[in-house]
């Protein structure tokens, strides 16, 4: 390839979502002072409705926990607006990378480059990553920041490790929106199927949290394999959890490129 167009697209996908990812770090470091400035004022009520919580939200790792700070954070920030807020976000993104060039017809722009079909996927995949970095550690670092504001408590080394290991987490979502982007041409059908994935799996693993009998469904939902709680609380990481993500990730991304490389495209 024509070392005049390596990384090009990755970089104009950069360019492309600058914006919005300018948007969605504030939005998330907002989020993040937001729940922790409300912590003091309910914290007496918090403390109270631990084991009422583990009986009600057992689809919510941690949830008893919820009358300590850390405990409260994990519930109210990373298992919703983190695990799946978030998660829906970046699937939607990504679930639109290839099928909007499609839809648009402006795919022929890359394919009339001595660019090969694998390196745009590829490249299309990295130039997203610099977005999930970006939000991800301006939100650990507003976390910190906010919580030594109020007061409180939380072990750095542990907010740091929950946030390095949510990366596999939310590079497998990437991929699994690249695959959906690459075999629908329709950018908000590809989104949109892409969010019932996920809120699928979301639910899936509630199921399985929920009734043990039904246990076995959390395995095909990327969130079973990444718990903050045990991070921010114990400073603990599902090391397994962390490879299965990381292989599901590059073999949804090769299996993309695959396709993509042997789809007829009409342009």
């Amino acid at each position: 390839m024509n070392n005049h167009f390596r990384f090009k697209v990755a970089l104009q996908t950069m360019k492309d979502h600058l914006r919005i990812t300018i948007i969605l770090t504030v939005l998330f470091m907002a989020i993040a002072v937001m729940y922790s400035v409300v912590y003091p004022a309910f914290k007496d009520i918090m403390k109270g409705l631990g084991p009422m919580m583990d009986e009600q939200f057992r689809f919510i790792p941690g949830a008893q926990d919820i009358g300590t700070f850390v405990g409260f954070l994990n519930m109210e920030l990373y298992q919703i607006f983190w695990l799946l807020i978030m998660a829906i976000i970046i699937g939607f993104i990504a679930a639109s990378l290839i099928s909007k060039e499609l839809e648009s017809k402006t795919i022929d722009l890359f394919m009339s480059n001595p660019i090969s079909r694998k390196q745009i996927i590829f490249e299309k995949y990295l130039g997203l990553i610099p977005t999930i970095l970006i939000i991800n550690f301006a939100t650990m670092f507003m976390v910190y920041g906010a919580t030594i504001a109020i007061n409180e408590e939380i072990k750095f080394e542990n907010l740091f490790l929950a946030h390095v290991a949510s990366i596999p987490y939310f590079l497998a979502v990437i991929s699994i929106g690249i695959l959906i982007s690459v075999l629908i041409d329709e950018k908000m059908r590809a989104s949109i199927i892409m969010i019932s994935i996920l809120v699928g799996m979301f639910i899936l693993r509630s199921i399985s949290l929920m009734i043990p009998d039904y246990k076995s469904l959390g395995y095909v939902s990327l969130s079973h394999y990444f718990n903050p709680y045990d991070s921010l609380k114990y400073g603990k990481i599902d090391e397994v959890g962390i490879i299965v993500l990381l292989v599901v990730a590059i073999q949804i991304l090769f299996i993309s490129m695959v396709i993509f490389e042997h789809r007829d495209i009409t342009v």
